[in-house]
């Protein structure tokens, strides 16, 4: 029962388009040349045969007329007209095909014969005989195993039979001969033919398969490269969702809120000015301590709404011709105390004569003010961040700037190296998730690309590649 309810699996089930298309294709390929070898030969060789029978009815009945007359088929004294038959015989055995042969009159009667055993015999059910008696050119090409054939079939292993009705100048039938042919040169032929045409099907089997095959491999690349292309504009659908939901819930919650911490900020810096008159007590400096800590978390909750709102729907760019190390040379500067808060050095390692490149000197700012502070996050005390420029050269194009930011902490596991780009997305425990994703937008919104890999100390590799273009104008630092 067990047996009965398994399931039949055909092999090729979960095989790929091309791995079915190979075996199927391979199946009846060989199925159709094999078919088409059968036909076409065998065309062939009734064509070649076809040919040859006529041919040789063609002499025969030129040789007959050559030496025999009407009388000879009906004499009544067969001894008198044997020595022509006898003649005729011989005439034919120079040609070295022609071995032997019998002659019947229209009844089926055998009137002479190379091997007398046989005259005046008359050998029934022979439908090749029967045939040529009503006027048909006969060629039986099996095997010499006729009742006529039973002395024969020693000497005679290889031959045809040909059966050629003679008629008379008034169209009536005197008799059939029945010429034997040596078969060598014919299966010769036969077999040369058969092949040419297995050749001739083969290669065009060969041809044919290799080409489909090509074809369809290509078309399975294509399909895999228009899946993958859907994937991507899937993953980007998506994205463009999740980045429309955010926006609505940035600009909700900037309105919501907006204005009241706003008004809190306000209140602050008011009560700091009272706060002021009463520095000299303790309850003074308490309350302003109090109130700068209050000020302090309204601007940090705002620079994350910020941050939120640039995130979902950050500004068009507007390209300038930018000096990208000297802008770094200020981000760095600008990071001096965060550097030293944090108990880290900074090497910058930027190489001359870069040109400009154009490009929103904000958008690049904020990448980059990211970027480093990401890597400022993710080395502990006493580490070093490196930022290099140099002239890039992506697919074999000149004139691309690249930048790379390297820290020694940690580092990004390889698995996690895409996933950091995606919103929301942090292994950090205070961390929101947007430095990278939104670093990330503002350089592919610039013409760059941003990718993820292991610095050579063993910490992250942040690697920004910007498109080159040179203008001309003032330099935006």
């Amino acid at each position: 029962m067990k047996l009965r309810n398994r399931a039949i699996r055909w092999p090729l089930s979960n095989a790929g388009l091309t791995t079915k298309f190979a075996a199927y294709s391979f199946l009846c390929i060989g199925a159709m040349t094999v078919a088409l070898w059968f036909i076409v030969s065998n065309y062939l060789i009734n064509q070649i045969l076809q040919r040859e029978w006529e041919a040789t009815a063609r002499i025969v009945r030129a040789d007959v007329k050559k030496f025999l007359e009407d009388y000879d088929f009906k004499a009544e004294d067969r001894k008198s007209v044997g020595h022509k038959f006898v003649a005729l015989l011989d005439y034919m055995r120079l040609s070295p095909d022609i071995v032997r042969f019998k002659v019947y009159n229209p009844k089926g009667i055998v009137l002479w014969s190379d091997d007398k055993r046989l005259v005046g015999k008359i050998f029934r059910g022979n439908n090749d005989l029967e045939q040529a008696l009503r006027g048909k050119i006969v060629a039986d090409v099996s095997s010499l195993r006729k009742p006529e054939n039973v002395f024969e079939q020693d000497s005679v292993r290889r031959a045809v039979e040909v059966y050629v009705p003679i008629f008379s100048d008034g169209g009536e039938l005197l008799g059939v001969f029945e010429t034997y042919k040596r078969a060598d040169s014919i299966y010769r032929d036969v077999q040369q033919a058969r092949l040419v045409v297995l050749l001739g099907a083969l290669g065009g089997g060969v041809l044919l398969y290799l080409t489909l095959f090509a074809i369809v491999r290509q078309a399975a690349r294509k399909i895999d490269e228009q899946q993958e292309n859907l994937l991507k504009m899937q993953a980007a659908l998506i994205a463009s969702q999740r980045m429309a939901a955010i926006g609505e819930m940035a600009a909700a919650v900037a309105h919501g809120i907006g204005n009241p911490l706003s008004s809190i900020r306000a209140a602050a810096q008011v009560a700091m000015l009272d706060a002021d008159s009463l520095q000299a007590s303790p309850e003074g400096a308490k309350m302003k301590a109090y109130l700068q800590s209050i000020m302090q978390q309204v601007d940090r909750v705002q620079k994350r709404m910020q941050g939120l709102l640039n995130f979902a729907k950050p500004m068009e760019p507007r390209p300038v011709a930018v000096d990208v190390n000297m802008l770094l040379r200020n981000i760095v500067e600008n990071l001096k105390p965060r550097f030293s808060a944090a108990g880290i050095g900074a090497e910058l390692d930027l190489a001359t004569n870069l040109p400009p490149i154009a490009l929103d000197a904000n958008h690049l700012e904020q990448a980059f003010m990211g970027l480093i502070t990401n890597a400022v996050e993710a080395t502990p005390q006493g580490g070093q961040i490196r930022i290099l420029t140099k002239m890039a050269e992506p697919n074999g194009s000149k004139g691309n700037v690249q930048v790379s930011i390297e820290d020694t902490g940690e580092g990004i596991p390889r698995e996690n190296r895409q996933r950091v780009f995606e919103p929301f997305f942090t292994t950090k425990a205070h961390g929101t998730g947007l430095g990278l994703p939104l670093a990330k937008k503002f350089v592919e919104r610039n013409g760059g690309t941003i990718t993820v890999s292991e610095a050579p100390a063993g910490g992250a590799k942040i690697e920004v590649t910007l498109a080159q273009q040179t203008l001309k104008g003032e330099i935006r630092q």
